[in-house]
């Protein structure tokens, strides 16, 4: 792994480590900086460490839409679904940057707990999404083929990288999870830290498979 890499990775390390700290101390403003300039980090190793490509590009997109998401979520009246609109054009995003790696001839059995975890999750939070209802569906929907792409990777693709994106994706599922469930479910200790812990991740990841 090349040095400026690893510099990369490090930094965002740090800063993915001051903002959940900083955020479960409730200092705001240093939340407010370390949020967002986390993912600008991973945007940063992208640009400076990744030559062009339609995929590169295509996920620098999608950190870019889940930057905003990030600032409209973390604003003091959280901008819910502004919030969810940019998280649905990042998901869209990385569905199209690992469509355009594959080919016809998709595995069948990852639909399944797919489906399942998908139905548990609603059934879970349905009864307090109100009228949330249907941009969650619309999300899920997103997140869910996204999802599924990503696992469809490393079937067809070899090397590791292809791992990073299905891991990352994977990830990114479990953070949103975290979140439907902490909110329209029911508040649990340690939530936050759960979920950018798994969000930063989620990304760092998916952005190291370029």
């Amino acid at each position: 792994m090349q040095a400026g890499t690893l510099a990369f990775i490090f930094s965002v390390f740090v800063s993915a480590s001051t903002a959940i700290i900083c955020d479960a101390r409730n200092q705001k403003f240093l939340t407010y900086l370390f949020r967002p300039f986390t993912i600008s980090l991973m945007i940063g190793l992208l640009v400076e460490t990744r030559p062009s490509s339609s995929y590169r590009n295509v996920i620098i997109i999608a950190l870019i839409f889940s930057l905003l998401g990030e600032v409209m979520m973390m604003t003091k009246k959280k901008r819910f679904l502004a919030g969810l609109f940019f998280f649905l054009a990042a998901q869209v995003s990385l569905a199209i940057a690992f469509y355009s790696r594959l080919v016809p001839g998709f595995l069948t059995w990852p639909v399944v707990p797919l489906v399942l975890i998908s139905a548990i999750l609603l059934f879970l939070i349905w009864p307090g999404l109100d009228k949330f209802r249907l941009p969650v569906l619309l999300y899920f929907l997103a997140i869910l083929t996204m999802v599924r792409l990503a696992i469809e990777l490393p079937h067809q693709i070899t090397g590791c990288k292809p791992w990073l994106a299905a891991s990352g994706a994977c990830l990114f599922l479990i953070s949103d999870a975290l979140i439907a469930l902490n909110r329209f479910r029911r508040p649990f200790p340690g939530a936050q830290i759960c979920i950018l812990s798994t969000f930063y991740l989620s990304l760092l990841l998916i952005a190291l498979s370029v």
